[in-house]
């Protein structure tokens, strides 16, 4: 298009492009089309790409979006290949869940392996930088999870599609608190003089102690914290 046909006022091109105003029938008959057949295609990927991604699967549901954008707005596209290809995402990702089932080590090869965030208490600095998760993004999952302190915590497992499985100590310990630094009156409440814990990763100690970290060989401590009941 050159620039002189250009104009603001020209609302015939803003809103309908340069195709006639009959293809809007069509781009809902397209879009109807694909909704169901979006829908048939996750239904036979499974129920757990309706509930929590692996890599696998967010790389079929990302392909199966980038297939649909432009044959739905194009009016010289046919629905044929688009069709074809969401038909060969669904079987190819039957067919590595098949394969997945009968050998472990490609299942482990496409979905990866649940690390240990935390264990007894302590974090796991190598887990959380092997998976790109921040402490503050950590503690803000374990918040929402009613966590107060980490010696709450047994193991803290990141899964392979992201999500967390706590598994929650049966004797809790003192710990580091993860409860919002500006809630004073919490985290005065929830103080324990009789031990302190590494401001890093979380390792327990007893009140005297002031030397490097054992776990992490940080120097900064902070008082330890209890839960307090709900």
């Amino acid at each position: 298009m050159k620039p002189d046909e250009i104009l603001l006022s020209d609302l015939s091109r803003i809103f309908l492009g340069q195709t006639p105003p009959l293809f809007l029938l069509e781009v809902v008959a397209r879009a109807v089309l694909f909704f169901v057949m979006i829908i048939l295609a996750m239904r036979l990927l499974g129920r757990r790409v309706a509930s929590q991604y692996t890599l696998i699967e967010l790389s079929a549901v990302i392909a199966l979006a980038g297939t649909i954008g432009v044959p739905l707005l194009d009016d010289k596209r046919g629905l044929l290949p688009p069709l074809l290809i969401i038909g060969g995402i669904v079987a190819l990702q039957h067919l590595l869940g098949i394969l997945s089932v009968r050998n472990r080590r490609l299942d482990r090869l496409l979905t990866g392996d649940a690390r240990v965030a935390l264990s007894d208490g302590r974090l796991d600095l190598a887990s959380l930088q092997s998976t790109a998760l921040s402490r503050e993004k950590l503690f803000s999952l374990l918040r929402g999870r009613g966590v107060q302190q980490l010696g709450q915590l047994s193991r803290v497992y990141i899964e392979p599609s992201g999500a967390l499985t706590l598994v929650w100590s049966d004797t809790p310990n003192a710990g580091l608190a993860i409860v919002p630094e500006n809630d004073s009156e919490l985290r005065a409440a929830m103080r324990d003089n009789e031990h302190r814990v590494c401001m890093r990763c979380g390792q327990l100690e007893g009140a005297d102690f002031d030397a490097a970290c054992r776990a992490c060989e940080a120097s900064q401590w902070a008082h330890a914290s209890v839960a307090l009941e709900d």
